[in-house]
């Protein structure tokens, strides 16, 4: 009875989970691309998005600018997805998905995705010589975290080789124990 009562219990919560995720419920995000122009966006977002093993590009259209994903299983990965890409009056480009499910986090991996597989962007004197945009301020500030971090993490590693490096040549300092005799016989025959 009660083995009947938790699997009914879990079979209304996967029902009701999954009612979810199919319903109205869906996650959007958008990303900007200002550095970078719309034939570079669309090529990296087209390679970003098909190094990921669990999804599949099955439609590209340039002139248009739709990408057409899908997960590779069943259930666990994003189901047929539409990715938006436009282009701006400056030559910029800018993404957008949406993808089912109240704070799907697969709507952040495909913009990962898509910013992955774009080139550096070039370091120079900007078209607009004005104000900086909202997004350009969050760009260049998420930026300098990322540079932030990367620092860090070279800091990190330089310190556990030094660590190693030290650990290693105090191993070589220790002397090696002499092998004990196993008998009086070969205590006597060495002295």
């Amino acid at each position: 009875m009660i083995n009947n009562m938790k699997n009914n219990f879990l079979t209304f919560a996967l029902l009701g989970a999954s009612a979810l995720m199919m319903g109205g419920c869906q996650t959007m995000r958008t990303a900007n691309f200002p550095n970078h122009d719309y034939n570079t966006v669309f090529k990296g977002a087209v390679s970003g998005l098909c190094s990921e093993s669990k999804l599949l590009v099955y439609k590209a259209d340039k002139q248009n600018g739709i990408i057409w994903v899908q997960g590779r299983g069943i259930f666990a990965n994003p189901p047929e997805t539409p990715i938006y890409l436009t282009k701006a009056s400056d030559g910029s480009a800018s993404a957008r998905v949406t993808v089912q499910g109240m704070n799907n986090p697969w709507a952040d991996r495909m913009m990962a995705l898509i910013s992955d597989g774009l080139p550096a962007a070039k370091q120079g004197v900007s078209k607009s010589r004005g104000k900086k945009t909202l997004g350009e301020e969050t760009d260049t500030d998420l930026e300098k975290q990322q540079l932030e971090l990367e620092k860090e993490k070279l800091k990190l590693e330089r310190e556990k080789f030094e660590f190693e490096k030290q650990k290693r040549r105090s191993m070589k300092k220790q002397p090696k124990p002499e092998p004990e005799p196993e008998s009086e016989q070969e205590e006597e025959a060495i002295e």
